[in-house]
C-alpha cells in the first residue's frame, strides 16, 4: 500500500502550534468539516470567520461556541477579502484559507498596491498524489497565470522548488533531489500550429544548463505518468512516467486536470496560492473537506518546514 503523504505531513505538525487561520467568505459545509478537524487535531489555534454571521453559525453550528473560533461580518466578497487581508497585516492571523470568494477576487486583492499584501511572483500550486505512486507530485497553475510565456512558466516552475525546499528538509536521498519537470502537451513533436509546443521547447533551451532537475518537453501526460505509455509508445525521454513536477501550457489545462483529479482519481491533493507575505490555502470552492484540510497543511509546512518528502 502506498504511504499517503499528507497523512505524514498531518502526523508532523506540531501539537502547540499557535498558527491562526483566517477564512474570507467562509459559509461553506467543507470549510466548516476541515476546520472542526484542524482545531480538534491541534493543527491550528484558531479561526476567524469573515463573511455573514448568520449563515456562518448556521454551517458551523456550535462550533462557533468555541473560545477558538471568531466571526468578523462581511456584507460582500470584497469586505471580506479587505478585513482577511487586514487581519494577516496587524498579525491576529497568518494564514489566510480560501472560502467561497472567486479565485480572481482573491488574487486581485492580494495584488493591491495600497490594501494588498507584500508578494514576489504569484502562481498556484497543487500538490497531489496519484493512486499508483508512493510520491507526491506538483502541477502549475491552475488559477493564477492565464497563458504564461517562457519567462513565467520558468518562475511558476521556481516556485515550485521553492516550496520543495521548505518540505525537503535537506534529505539527500530524495527522488525531489533529480526532479523531472514535464512540460505538458499533447504529443513531444515541435510545431508550429500547437504553440504549447513551441513554449515548451523555449523552457527546455532556457534551463538547459540546470543539472538539479531534469526538464522536458512537450511531453504528453500519459508518458509523464505511465511507464506502460512510455513502453507501448517507445519514447525515449528521460521522463520515464515518473514524472513529479507538472507544467500546463494554459490555465485551462491545468485547471482541467486539477478537477479531474479532485473529482475522477478521488486524488490525495490540495491547493496553494504561493509568493505572497504569508501562506494562503487555496482550495477549489467546490473541493471536499479533504482537500480544503489538505491545502491547510500545505500552507501550514511553509511555515512550519514540515516535512512531506521521504
Amino acid at each position: 500500500m502506498n504511504q499517503k503523504y499528507f497523512e505524514k505531513l498531518e502526523s508532523s505538525q506540531i501539537s502547540t502550534n499557535k498558527h491562526k487561520v483566517v477564512i474570507p467568505l467562509a459559509d461553506n459545509e467543507a470549510v466548516c468539516i476541515a476546520i472542526k478537524e484542524a482545531l480538534e487535531k491541534r493543527i491550528i489555534y484558531s479561526a476567524t470567520l469573515i463573511g455573514n454571521p448568520e449563515s456562518i453559525k448556521n454551517t458551523f453550528g456550535s462550533l462557533v461556541d468555541s473560545s477558538k473560533i471568531v466571526i468578523i461580518e462581511a456584507i460582500s466578497e470584497e469586505e471580506a477579502l479587505l478585513k482577511s487581508i487586514n487581519e494577516i497585516k496587524t498579525k491576529k492571523a497568518d494564514i489566510i484559507m480560501k472560502g467561497m470568494c472567486q479565485s480572481a477576487s482573491l488574487i486581485k486583492a492580494v495584488l493591491d498596491k495600497q490594501k494588498g499584501l507584500d508578494h514576489s511572483f504569484l502562481s498556484h500550486i497543487t500538490g497531489f498524489q496519484l493512486p499508483d505512486k508512493d510520491y507526491i507530485c506538483f502541477l502549475t497553475d491552475s488559477a493564477v497565470n492565464i497563458s504564461p510565456d517562457d519567462e513565467t512558466i520558468i518562475k511558476e516552475i521556481d516556485n515550485i522548488f521553492e516550496l520543495l525546499f521548505k518540505l525537503n528538509n535537506d534529505k539527500k536521498n530524495s527522488i525531489y533531489n533529480k526532479n523531472k519537470v514535464a512540460l505538458l502537451s499533447a504529443n513531444e513533436k515541435i510545431s508550429d500550429k500547437m504553440p504549447s509546443t513551441k513554449l515548451a521547447e523555449a523552457v527546455v533551451q532556457k534551463l538547459r544548463e540546470k543539472t538539479d532537475i531534469i526538464v522536458e518537453g512537450p511531453v504528453a501526460f500519459d508518458l509523464a505518468v505511465s511507464q506502460n505509455s512510455v513502453k507501448i509508445k517507445g519514447y525515449k525521454g528521460k521522463i520515464q512516467g515518473d514524472a513529479t513536477i507538472f507544467v500546463a501550457p494554459r490555465i485551462e489545462t491545468a485547471n482541467a486536470l486539477y478537477k479531474s483529479l479532485q473529482h475522477y482519481v478521488k486524488a490525495d491533493m490540495g491547493g496553494l496560492l504561493y509568493g505572497a507575505s504569508c501562506p494562503i490555502a487555496h482550495p477549489s470552492r467546490a473541493d471536499n473537506a479533504k482537500t480544503k484540510y489538505n491545502s491547510l497543511l500545505l500552507a501550514l509546512s511553509q511555515i512550519n518546514h514540515n516535512s512531506l518528502i521521504p
